[in-house]
């Protein structure tokens, strides 16, 4: 090498070694000062105002506020270096803990007027650029892989399997026998071990395609779709009930389930079973949009009365079904960008309410299910009704009358009862028991009386009911024993030994047939006039009279006592009345304040016209509310319950 050569070699080399010894080294001077004073902020754990220092990409795209955070060739202009430098405590960064010093922000300064030179292989975390995960790629067909042994693939998947397997130094296991493949097969599509049957025929099926015949007749089974409808139910998440602390009940659920189990048994392709559950109503399947409402719902009133727990409530409906929607079919927790956007997911706090308004409509409710199958079911269920109103009125007509006031003067005794009225002259008499003798656990039992008598007007009475004076007597039905017979009813003999008992239970009755027609005034009638029992008593009853069974003439009524007040339910029928108005006053309860749970008002129709839904307005003397519970509108709601 001559000697300008030389001398041209050590200029330059002097002029290199002047030009780079004031230059910032980003690895050596910048990186540890970020990690000492910014990474616990703006780092891997935390990224206050969407800045992340810790990463190049990252860390000059900027934040949420200033993007980007670093120009390079500006450090004046970066809003870095405006913060760290910053005297207002505002502004200034790090906001607690020890600052940079003036020497350390100078060469901070100088490192990003000198082009803010970063090393990509300097990154203390590797940058992934989420977009290029895998499941965010375009689908493929990629050709199946080679394998050394090609003759236990039976399709190109096992070729996949086969490669892997070969890869890790395995073989695969050995063919299953057709009675371990059988029932793996059918506990896998349905759920259920297979017949001895289908056992017996499928091993002695010899056909090629005995495998496949076997499996199209497990998926034509209807276990199939309830098999593994279960395994999309607990996709969405889908419960009888809303959720949340309270959990309370949601009894039409039901028709969404039915639905995935029938998409699964008809073979629903994917795509349609889809758009079906965003958009059924549109469809003509709505039972398929119940899904949109599968996750929990946090209902208004669960969580306070008050305006701003009502939207937050409303809030919360909403982010459930972008998170369930986002989840089921996107594979992707889009529910953290409401918040803000997302650390991991591509997705940004603006998709995410983009996305919440495409279900801004959606109310939790329940509607009419519109389809054929409805449609007929409605049909029949207006004939059910129309069925349902006959039979009520029919049994309207079989209840008794109420008791507004109390007819009889005095009650029925056991011992001795007498019935007086003005003179009679009458051939036939006939006794008949109206549901009596209601035993406080067996319920209404077979009346009994010991002796029936009928006496003249005369002033001396004569019993005339007697057999020795040729009287016949009838029953509808008597039971027979030593003590209970017929003939016991008129022989003259008191005592429970010589009585006579009704074959039905509280019912019954006696007609007494005179040897001649008699002016009557008075009956007498006992159960056990020797005062021994006390149960079987008659307790409401009809007395009639006349020359023949179809002239009778009415002498006595004691219709049945009003029964006991049940907390189930009870009634009060009455002869038909037109009114506008009708008040229920409360006398006396068993307990604190009186409380009900629907009153209804029926017409000759047998039809509720109280329902608030017809117009009826209800008024009170005052109310003990509890919100959604106990409020005046529930009394004529139509829903039973103390809920309501």
């Amino acid at each position: 090498m001559n000697s300008f050569r030389l001398g041209f070699l050590a200029f330059m080399t002097m002029g290199l070694s002047v030009l780079f010894a004031g230059t910032v080294d980003f690895v050596t001077e910048v990186q540890p000062l970020l990690k000492k004073h910014c990474f616990e902020c703006h780092g891997e754990k935390k990224q206050k105002s969407g800045l992340r220092l810790d990463i190049k990409s990252m860390a000059m795209k900027g934040g949420d506020q200033f993007a980007p955070n670093i120009l390079p060739g500006n450090a004046k202009g970066s809003p870095l270096v405006q913060f760290i430098g910053s005297q207002n405590k505002e502004d200034q960064m790090p906001p607690k803990g020890e600052r940079l010093s003036p020497k350390e922000i100078a060469t901070v300064s100088r490192w990003i007027d000198e082009g803010a030179h970063w090393p990509e292989s300097s990154d203390t975390r590797q940058s992934v650029e989420h977009r290029l995960h895998w499941s965010f790629q375009p689908i493929t067909n990629p050709q199946p892989p080679k394998v050394t042994n090609p003759q236990w693939a039976r399709n190109p998947i096992d070729r996949f399997v086969l490669s892997r397997l070969e890869r890790e130094k395995l073989k695969p296991s050995p063919e299953a026998d057709r009675v371990t493949w059988i029932r793996r097969v059918f506990y896998d599509l349905i759920g259920l071990p297979p017949t001895p049957e289908s056992v017996e025929r499928f091993i002695h099926d010899k056909r090629p395609d005995a495998f496949e015949r076997i499996v199209d007749e497990i998926l034509k089974s209807p276990r199939y779709g309830e098999r593994w409808a279960q395994h999309w139910l607990d996709v969405v998440r889908y419960a009888d009930t809303h959720g949340f602390e309270v959990n309370t009940e949601r009894p039409n659920a039901w028709p969404y389930r039915d639905y995935v189990i029938r998409s699964f048994n008809n073979d629903t392709p994917y795509d349609r079973f889809m758009r079906e559950q965003l958009v059924g109503d549109l469809l003509k399947e709505d039972a398929a949009t119940g899904f949109l409402v599968t996750a929990s719902v946090l209902l208004s009133g669960q969580i306070g009365a008050d305006e701003p727990s009502k939207r937050l409530a409303r809030q919360d409906a909403l982010d459930e079904m972008v998170v369930n929607t986002s989840q089921t079919f996107l594979a992707l927790s889009v529910g953290c960008a409401r918040c803000h956007d997302h650390k991991f997911d591509p997705i940004s706090q603006i998709d995410y309410y983009a996305m919440q308004s495409f279900f801004a409509g959606v109310e939790y409710d329940d509607r009419e299910i519109h389809s054929p199958e409805t449609y007929k079911q409605r049909e029949h269920l207006k004939s059910l009704e129309v069925q349902a109103a006959k039979i009520q009125s029919d049994l309207a007509q079989l209840e008794p009358m109420a008791r507004v006031v109390s007819v009889a003067k005095n009650e029925p005794n056991p011992r001795f009862n007498e019935i007086t009225f003005p003179p009679t002259e009458a051939r036939f008499v006939r006794f008949t028991i109206h549901d009596s003798n209601l035993h406080p656990t067996l319920g209404l039992i077979e009346p009994c009386l010991d002796e029936f008598e009928i006496l003249t007007g005369e002033t001396t009475p004569r019993n005339v009911a007697l057999l020795s004076h040729g009287t016949k007597v009838s029953a509808s039905g008597s039971r027979q024993s030593e003590s209970h017979r017929l003939e016991h009813i008129n022989d003259g003999k008191y005592g429970n030994h010589r009585s006579w008992m009704s074959d039905e239970a509280g019912r019954g009755w006696l007609v007494f047939e005179l040897s001649e027609a008699t002016q009557l005034g008075k009956i007498r009638w006992s159960r056990d006039r020797e005062g021994n029992f006390t149960d079987r008593l008659v307790t409401a009853y009809t007395i009639e009279a006349g020359m023949s069974l179809a002239t009778m003439t009415q002498l006595a009524f004691v219709p049945p006592p009003r029964p006991e007040v049940n907390p189930r339910m009870n009634s009060e029928r009455f002869a038909p009345i037109k009114a506008k108005q009708i008040r229920f006053t409360i006398k006396k309860t068993n307990n604190l304040e009186p409380c009900l749970d629907e009153l209804e008002v029926f017409d000759s129709q047998f039809r509720n016209i109280a329902l608030a839904s017809l117009g009826t307005k209800v008024s009170s003397s005052g109310d003990t509310t509890a919100p959604n519970r106990h409020e005046l509108r529930f009394i004529n709601d139509g829903l039973y319950g103390n809920s309501h």
